[in-house]
């Protein structure tokens, strides 16, 4: 009996101490939720969970209670272990379904918020990088710091910290950038935002030490009157458009509104009262029209239809919903619209596929839609505009020449043979004129008098901008000159990820080249800045932000010499002479880069090259800088620098472009366009020494950063995947899939300096503007880090530095360059009379 009692006593003690165990865990459990839910003491509640999991991991139940509670402390105080703690309940606590439920509920919740958070932060980013480009850095930083308060200690935080740096900079507040940058790689220092972080400091310390300016030289005036000393015609200035008014970025294409209340620019119509622009239709716009009477603006929407939506002429709102006027079944692409002087009218150009292969001018009535050739004139015709009488139709054919065709429908006749383009009728009649079309910026205008073709030429002066209107009365001519400008730079990215930096603002660049030591890049710009008209020139930028300075080309030639490019050993210039016939003669000159000079007297190459293309399409250095590959007379002929001989290697008839020498330069490859019912260019590649061929591929387009460092393969674009081709096994490997990637199409790309690697330049159809991102790619295709995060602008002549650090890129993009954009007029009259006489 005794032992039974015994034993009895042995199974009750630990079946007491459990039951005492349960009971102190449980006591445990309701004083953390009183600390947390009564008294708010939520440091102490924390603690006290957190005992409860330590002291008490059998008692599973209450374990997992106690990690429900504590996540949601750890949510209370914004700390980020409430999303882990709510997982290991799901992970270690699988059978208590009821905590498991509610901490999946809370994943969830926090998924959501914090999914909120980020897109919030990204929109702050967003309109960030935009103040900062409207020069509104107070806002800008504002922004930036919302982003950094949404997500802190995060990418997105990193990159707001670092351009809350880029807006002090440019504000000129250095010290403020310095502490901020040096702030960001101290607290970073294994962050892809860190090298571009350094460069910036010293680019800073530059600017501290040399006392230069980082703001746009941006050959402003506040003057409200200019009096052109050339011509003597007098400019004034009527208007100006600042802050949210300020959103038309190019005067080509810009409308004034009959009543003279309002601009029009694709879908913007701006108030010049001041008041914010607006949308006048929830659609796509393109060329838009307002009528003489200001009751409708007619559009293209696409290719082949054309709109019209009624409009308060003193409002400028839509009044009613877009009507299609133009119903074609078949395919068709129209633009160039204008109306009649009566409104009852349209007139535009047109292609018919497949009837035609070249636009044709056509009228639309308005009230019942019939649509009318004007011409039986069988060449292109584009920009009709009706004369003020209602009469006569003048229009462009081919090469810039100006036509005039009865508005009934007539033959033409030719009134001019070159020089103008989208011809713009006076409102008496009496002269036509139009933007001249050699200069291709619309800065110059040409008037010729319709009844005796007597001609003047006017440019405005640089202040003034380009042409916008004539007044509604017809007695002003009127000019635009926009606060941005179309902005051809060079930026820098690490290699290993983050945003962008820029060496050197303000200098237009055109092509960029690295020094062998990485440490500069070797532009072809021209002599000033942005802001002034200078000629092309070559220049040498320090990454590091110091001053840029000109490659001197004091050569002894006949003609202005064209600098093209640096020679890959980086020895010589390529340069070209224009001679008064327009012939040109390509040379070469040796060069000391370190000494930004040229050292001995230029070698001719070629007398009158035939090029017949823009140079980069047509040479090619080899990549020892021995050899010179150019197109000449649609033949490939290789120049030997040391011997300076010139010899041909190839003798065929078919037009050739996009020569490119293999890294070891012993091939070459080129496009040639062939006639062939299935393809149209094939690429082919040949011996360097004797242009004996070696491969081609059919349909195929090998750029001339397409080659492989191994001398084996190519990169191709096709069938919307990226791919590298062995042209000796024809052995293919997918890189890149974009019928499974976001992206929508692929334009440059180079490889890394080891081969592992493909910088790319990829596409984005986004609305409203196409988004152009740059990836890295590993070759295996596993891994695609994207650089340059903060530039989404087009891009183009990637190359990796020789140290493999750093990605260089040339960029195009619309720039704010002047505090505010003006509107001028000049008086018709006074401008004929001192130019027509």
């Amino acid at each position: 009996m005794e032992r039974i009692a015994i034993i009895l006593i042995m199974c009750l003690v630990p079946l007491m101490m459990a039951t005492g165990q349960e009971q102190q865990a449980g006591k445990l459990l309701s004083k953390a939720i009183y600390q947390e839910e009564v008294n708010g003491e939520l440091d102490e509640a924390i603690k006290t969970y957190r005992l409860i999991v330590q002291q008490y991991p059998d008692n599973r139940k209450v374990s997992a209670e106690a990690l429900l509670h504590l996540g949601i402390c750890y949510e209370k105080i914004g700390m980020p272990q409430a999303y882990d703690t709510y997982q290991d309940i799901i992970d270690k606590y699988a059978e208590q379904q009821n905590e498991v439920a509610l901490a999946q509920k809370r994943i969830n919740h926090l998924k959501a918020f914090a999914d909120d958070r980020h897109r919030k932060a990204e929109q702050h980013l967003e309109n960030g990088n935009e103040l900062l480009k409207q020069w509104e850095y107070e806002s800008a930083i504002k922004e930036y710091e919302k982003v950094i308060e949404l997500r802190p200690n995060t990418l997105l935080a990193r990159n707001a910290l670092y351009n809350i740096g880029q807006s002090y900079f440019k504000a000129g507040r250095y010290e403020e950038a310095l502490t901020t940058l040096k702030n960001i790689i101290e607290e970073n220092p294994e962050s892809s935002i860190t090298p571009v972080s350094e460069l910036m400091v010293v680019q800073v310390q530059n600017a501290i030490l040399n006392n230069t300016s980082s703001s746009v030289n941006n050959d402003y005036s506040d003057e409200d009157r200019i009096v052109d000393p050339e011509t003597g015609i007098t400019y004034r200035k009527i208007k100006t458009f600042t802050g949210r008014n300020d959103v038309i970025d190019w005067a080509s294409g810009t409308k004034l509104s009959p009543n003279w209340k309002f601009l029009l620019k694709g879908n913007t119509i701006v108030p010049m009262d001041g008041n914010d622009p607006f949308k006048f239709v929830d659609m796509q716009v393109s060329a838009p029209a307002w009528s003489p009477d200001g009751k409708n603006i007619a559009f293209t929407n696409g290719d082949s239809s054309i709109y019209m939506v009624p409009v308060s002429s003193e409002t400028g709102h839509a009044t009613g919903t877009p009507e299609n006027l133009l119903k074609r079944e078949g395919r068709c692409s129209l633009s160039g619209v204008n109306w009649s002087p009566d409104s009852k009218k349209l007139y535009f150009h047109m292609i018919n596929y497949p009837e035609n292969d070249y636009p044709e001018i056509f009228s639309l009535t308005i009230s019942d839609g019939a649509i009318k050739s004007l011409t039986t004139e069988n060449i292109p015709q584009f920009n009709p505009a009706c004369s003020p009488d209602g009469n006569t139709i003048a229009f462009n054919g081919p090469f810039s020449s100006l036509w005039l065709c009865s508005e009934g429908g007539s033959v033409a006749k030719q009134l001019i043979d070159n020089k103008h383009t989208k011809p713009h009728w006076t409102h008496d009649g009496e002269w036509l004129f139009s933007d001249e079309a050699r200069k291709g910026w619309g800065r110059s205008l040409n008037f010729i008098k319709v009844s005796d073709k007597k001609e003047f030429k006017i440019t405005p002066p640089v202040k003034t901008g380009s042409y916008l209107s004539m007044s509604p009365e017809g007695n002003k001519v009127l000019f635009y000159r926009p606060s941005h400008q179309l902005f051809w730079g060079m930026k820098v990215a690490s290699a290993s990820g983050g945003p962008s930096y820029e060496p050197v603002s303000h200098l237009p660049v055109y092509g960029a080249q690295w020094s062998k030591n990485s440490k500069m890049i070797i532009i072809q710009g021209e002599k000033y800045n942005k802001m002034e008209e200078g000629d092309a020139a070559m220049r040498i930028v320090p990454i590091t932000g110091g001053e840029s300075f000109l490659l001197n080309m004091d050569v002894d030639v006949k003609g202005e010499p064209f600098a093209y490019c640096v020679t890959t050993d980086q020895k010589r210039i390529l340069f070209k002479t224009t001679k008064e016939d327009e012939s040109e003669d390509l040379y070469m000159v040796p060069v000391s880069i370190e000494e930004a000079r040229v050292t001995s007297p230029p070698t001719r190459i070629i007398e009158n090259w035939n090029r017949g293309g823009a140079y980069n399409t047509k040479m090619s250095m080899s990549h020892d800088g021995t050899k010179l590959a150019l197109i000449h007379n649609e033949d490939i002929w290789i120049y030997d620098i040391d011997a300076k001989d010139l010899k041909q290697i190839t003798k065929t008839p078919e037009k050739k472009k996009w020569i490119s020498w293999s890294p070891d330069s012993r091939m070459i490859s080129y496009w040639a366009f062939v006639d062939n019912p299935d393809f149209e260019v094939e690429t082919r590649i040949i011996l360097s020494e004797e242009g004996k061929p070696i491969k081609t591929l059919n349909n195929c387009m090998v750029y001339p950063f397409g080659w492989s460092p191994d001398n084996k393969s190519v990169v191709l674009f096709r069938n919307n995947k990226l791919i590298i081709r062995n042209i000796f096994t024809d052995e293919i490997r997918v890189i890149l899939d974009l019928n499974t990637h976001w992206l929508d199409d692929i334009g440059n790309y180079c490889w890394s300096p080891d081969g592992k690697y493909l910088v790319i330049d990829g596409c984005e159809n986004a609305e409203p503007d196409t988004k152009y991102h740059l990836l890295k790619v590993h070759l295996d295709g596993c891994e695609i880090t994207e650089l340059a995060t903060d530039d989404l602008s087009f891009k183009y002549d990637i190359s990796w530095s020789p140290d493999g650090k750093w990605i260089c890129y040339c960029f195009m993009e619309m720039e704010k360059v002047r505090p505010e954009s003006t509107l001028w007029e000049a008086d018709f009259e006074e401008l004929v009379e001192k130019l027509h006489h």
